[in-house]
């Protein structure tokens, strides 16, 4: 049991990173590289920019006027206030007056993010839907690369952008800049290749609303409605597109607490998307998301296997031994050769992905590779106790909840906005959020700084050891190669071949699988649009009701008992049926 559980929880980190980089690069090579300015297009549709906001009120201003500075020269912006009770309603009104492409949806009570993105549709009369979090910066560039995938295929229902980590000061920070680059965005290079991705990013995502209208819109009852709408597009056969071009800068969470609280919620999503549409999925004409549900359902199992080693390590060194099996025993945690080997490839796989998406930034992103010894020790342990919560937690909520509301955002963000800068040494997107360090937390990060350094060290010495015993094997065979250490040799070479060989595999396989639904030619074919008509019957609304909820500045909304809106054509209404409400 020792050996199964050694070779799982080995090879499956090992295997993903080698088939994350083979991805990541063949995107890079095919799709990324030669592409440097904005795409010149033969025409401009209209774009709708949605920003769903609740208790946004220290972001908004920044995050709206930035949207007000884009460079696509057709667009609204359409915020949509799901039951705010700070000041976001009160900044809104005063921005719409100065922005004339601005118009506000005030929801009057708190549904959630996917019931206010279905409001912000209603309100729009384009055919392309911009979605982005009040609390990112979108890129003003950033609507000529996604609207450009639209335009070369009818089949095209959403491109996810590229999200940029904006708030780099803190540890936790600093960390989460290389996953977003050696892991959200290798995983969706990758994911590319093979044509279906597991998710879009929810902060920053375009969609066709022909598409979203196919689906049935956003679904009010799931925590993660990104990952909920990219299933339910792909399972209807829209493709779903990558643009790292397309990029967002967003705030990570700085503290445990907000950071635990995100995770979970992801965890949880993925769980019920898996399990809302497994009967679907298994279905020999969705075989192509069988390689994304296998992927997720492996990554599970990987988590409780992690889990259950920990337990067994606590177990072995707290249990009497006369109690405790022997299969079971685990002496340590403390990683040893296979932990270097583990080490070297997570480090080959963050340096890539600080590479390709260090083309980005102005300063690149390399030198942020030296917080990624850190991921291993604590993101994987986040994920694995996440996952194992997140399960059962969706089994049991599961079909029990209407609306997944957001409460205020519990982010402590250590941040004070400031007013736009006009200033040569700063890049644009440094214009908007600027972080405070109290003089509290120097000392730790000098402390946390420390560690890291120690960690390093431990890592690099067996990795020298190791290639100078190689290299005096090699030029002192006879003296030097014991049979004990022609053995290692073997071993280590053993494993070098392996991980060749899935390299050359990977690689091969997303090739086959690129040409093989790569050769259909879908561009002739015309994109389906979304009429009055058709709104008006699947929300119930008058043409009229519709047409003055698209025309109007200011509208208020709520959803009766089956989630079909109304218009509260003006505040005194509104009021009067709060009043109603209470009585």
């Amino acid at each position: 049991m020792n050996v199964i559980f050694f070779v799982f929880i080995f090879f499956y980190p090992l295997f993903m990173a080698v088939y994350w980089m083979t991805g990541a690069l063949i995107f890079f090579n095919r799709r990324e590289r030669n592409r440097s300015k904005p795409p010149k297009l033969d025409h401009y549709p209209h774009v709708s920019i949605l920003v769903p906001c609740h208790n946004e009120q220290n972001c908004i201003h920044d995050a709206i006027r930035q949207l007000a500075a884009n460079r696509y020269p057709s667009f609204d912006i359409i915020a949509i206030n799901d039951g705010s009770t700070d000041n976001t309603g009160k900044i809104l009104k005063s921005l719409s007056e100065e922005f004339e492409q601005l118009k506000v949806v005030t929801l009057t009570k708190n549904y959630g993010k996917a019931m206010a993105l279905n409001a912000g549709v209603l309100a729009s009369k384009a055919d392309y839907i911009m979605c982005i979090d009040a609390d990112a910066l979108l890129d003003k560039d950033a609507l000529f690369w996604m609207i450009k995938h639209f335009i070369d295929s009818p089949r095209v229902a959403a491109v996810t952008g590229n999200p940029r980590v904006i708030n780099k000061t803190s540890l936790l920070s600093r960390i989460q800049i290389g996953e977003f680059s050696a892991i959200v965005g290798m995983v969706k290079r990758t994911q590319r290749n093979i044509g279906r991705l597991f998710t879009i990013s929810g902060v920053t995502a375009c969609f066709r609303k022909s598409a979203l209208h196919d689906v049935g819109y956003w679904s009010a009852e799931t925590v993660t409605e990104d990952i909920d709408i990219s299933w339910k597009l792909q399972l209807r056969y829209w493709d779903i597109r990558y643009e790292p071009k397309a990029l967002t800068w967003i705030l990570v969470p700085e503290t445990l607490q907000s950071l635990w609280k995100q995770r979970l919620r992801w965890a949880q999503g993925g769980f019920e998307a898996s399990i809302k549409f497994g009967k679907e999925i298994f279905q020999w004409k969705n075989r192509r998301m069988w390689v994304v549900n296998l992927e997720y359902w492996v990554s599970v199992l990987w988590c409780y296997a992690i889990t259950f080693t920990i337990i067994c390590w606590v177990a072995t060194h707290t249990v009497p031994e006369a109690y405790w099996p022997d299969a079971l025993i685990v002496a340590t945690l403390i990683p040893k050769w296979t932990g270097v080997a583990l080490a070297v490839v997570c480090l080959a796989q963050f340096s890539i992905g600080l590479l390709l998406d260090g083309l980005y930034e102005r300063r690149g992103l390399l030198r942020y590779l030296f917080w990624a010894i850190w991921y291993p020790a604590f993101y994987w342990l986040l994920s694995a106790a996440t996952t194992v919560i997140a399960v059962p937690k969706g089994l049991i909520k599961m079909g029990k909840t209407r609306h997944a509301v957001w409460i205020s955002p519990g982010r402590k963000l250590l941040y004070a906005p400031l007013r736009i800068r006009e200033t040569r040494h700063q890049s644009e997107h440094r214009q908007f959020f600027w972080r405070l360090v109290p003089n509290t937390k120097k000392y730790a990060e000098l402390m946390v700084t420390f560690i890291s350094w120690s960690l390093w060290v431990y890592l690099i010495t067996p990795l020298i050891s190791l290639g100078l015993w190689f290299a005096g094997g090699y030029l002192f065979k006879k003296e030097m190669l014991s049979p004990g250490s022609v053995e290692t040799f073997t071993t280590a070479l053993n494993y070098g071949s392996v991980i060749v060989t899935m390299w050359l595999l990977t690689a091969a396989w997303i090739i086959w699988n690129s040409r093989r639904y790569g050769r259909r030619n879908r561009r002739n074919s015309k994109a389906p649009v979304v009429t009055t008509k058709q709104v008006c019957e699947s929300t119930k609304l008058t043409p009229e009701s519709v047409d003055c909820l698209r025309s109007n500045k200011e509208t208020y909304l709520h959803f009766d008992d089956d989630d079909h809106p109304i218009i509260d054509h003006n505040v005194k209404q509104l009021n009067q049926r709060k009043v109603a409400a209470n009585l």
